[in-house]
């Protein structure tokens, strides 16, 4: 049976390739998601590739939004949901999921969503079945697995799509890792998803016609979430870092020259110039859009030609939202300009490693999981290339290894941005009456094995043959 889900896995996997190879010119991200911020309630995403301009994304597990054991679960009865915007024109060609399962449960199925259109619907159903993964992959090796799904569907038209994970009816749970998309974006600008480096603006600073600049204070940037045009003020958002802004709400403007090349106008990333009706009444394409700038110490000085309406000030009123808007008054603070300097760049891997070069593995061990470690540890995609030298000894795919049979192979894991790799040699011997691996390395650290029904424990007495297995919890 082994021997049948290795070849199956293998077809799937040459299919796979072609479809990348057909689909080479097609557009790719990949969303990884990093952690969980209990004080914020959001998750932290880390995104690779080429994303829509302007578009965000969100994630949402209200059921595995916890760290440690149950990091990212979708139990029965329970679902994920990565939130797209700005798609629109997007023609999503496959989506490839990087997750894993309980020891023998766990039901997953998926949905990609238009707005309140469904484009594409797989139900719930084994993740060991052949609609996904073929096999259970127990989260306690510690390894994903990709399973992509090709997608049939038109291009998106709303503003809002979805990818939902859901679980199934069945006792189980699927834990998730990353989310790949590969789509056709026609006619549609890119832009990389990392963030940008802001510079602060002096009394020392030159301001020049293209800057694009963010209002700023107090870690708080110019945001429009309420819709200005009803509140006549412009929000704030949080922003923890100027040397890596990130969030999509962040009001980028892009200053230019008046028509008497006297004054300035702000014009945003959707077109909208910043414009000012009266005190504290900041509007969209209305009223005065030509502003004086002056640079200094304390913060800029913007103030519509219209004097008499104030100056863009900070306020943080009692029992309401903060924000940017114009005051007569001098005791608040000004805000500080800051321009756009250059984006983040994919920080590429040095080298990859695995803990030990040997390992010695009994065939009723089954299954081992491989995570090697990269350098440096804030690589941008850590996605790998996996491969086995010998597939009728044992079979690898994202550092889940399948043993077949005795013999020996080497395993190879090769990094998708710079191509470097590390290797392993790997041992399977008969079947003996306790299960053990062990690895010619003299200090050993316990690793996890599949046995049966059991996770399993190998100590570093057992390397040297003086201890036996402790047994873990059943599944």
């Amino acid at each position: 049976m082994k021997n049948l889900m290795s070849i199956v896995r293998k077809a799937m996997t040459v299919a796979a390739f072609l479809t990348i190879s057909v689909a080479a010119d097609a557009a790719e991200v990949m969303y990884k998601i990093v952690e969980y911020n209990k004080q914020t309630a959001e998750f932290k995403i880390a995104a690779c590739g080429t994303v829509p301009r302007n578009s965000r994304v969100d994630f949402e597990n209200k059921f595995g939004a916890t760290t440690g054991n149950r990091y990212n679960q979708i139990p029965r009865n329970h679902e994920a949901v990565l939130y797209l915007e700005g798609w629109q024109g997007c023609k999503v060609r496959s989506i490839t999921f990087s997750m894993c399962s309980n020891n023998k449960k766990g039901q997953v199925g998926v949905s990609l969503n238009d707005g309140g259109t469904t484009l594409y619907s797989l139900a719930p159903v084994d993740f060991a079945s052949s609609d996904w993964f073929g096999e259970w992959v127990s989260k306690d090796l510690g390894v994903y697995v990709d399973v992509t799904k090709q997608i049939d569907a038109p291009a998106i038209t709303t503003n809002d799509m979805s990818i939902v994970v859901a679980g199934g009816k069945s006792e189980g749970s699927v834990y998730l890792d990353a989310i790949t998309i590969e789509y056709d974006e026609a006619d549609i600008a890119l832009e990389s998803p990392l963030g940008w480096q802001y510079e602060m603006l002096t009394k020392k600073s030159t301001l020049s016609a293209g800057d694009e600049v963010m209002i700023f204070r107090n870690g708080a940037a110019a945001a429009d979430l309420g819709g200005m045009d009803e509140t006549n003020y412009l929000d704030v958002v949080s922003v923890t870092s100027t040397a890596d802004v990130t969030c999509p709400d962040v009001l980028r403007f892009t200053l230019n020259k008046s028509a008497d090349q006297q004054h300035w106008t702000l014009t945003d990333q959707f077109g909208r110039q910043l414009g000012a009706t009266g005190k504290q009444k900041l509007a969209w394409d209305e009223g005065i859009t030509e502003w004086n700038i002056e640079l200094g110490y304390e913060g800029a000085t913007l103030t519509p030609t219209n004097e008499a309406y104030g100056t863009m000030r900070y306020s943080t009123p009692d029992n309401s939202y903060a924000r940017f808007n114009l005051y007569t008054s001098k005791s608040l603070p000004l805000p500080f300009l800051y321009r756009k300097c250059e984006q983040k760049q994919p920080e590429l891997s040095r080298s990859i490693s695995f803990a030990e070069k040997e390992m010695t593995v009994s065939l009723d061990v089954a299954h081992i999981g491989l995570r090697p470690t990269f350098m440096p540890k804030t690589t941008t995609d850590k996605r790998l290339h996996w491969k086995s030298s010998n597939e009728s000894v044992a079979t690898v795919t994202g550092g889940y290894v399948t043993l077949l049979s005795v013999g020996e192979t080497t395993i190879t894991a090769t990094t998708y941005d710079s191509g470097v790799e590390t290797t392993m040699r790997l041992v399977v011997t008969e079947p003996t009456a306790i299960n053990g691996a062990t690895n010619d390395a003299k200090v050993h650290s316990p690793r996890k094995v599949l046995d049966g029904n059991k996770v399993v424990i190998v100590t570093e007495q057992e390397c040297y043959g003086t201890g036996g297995w402790k047994a873990g919890l059943s599944h």
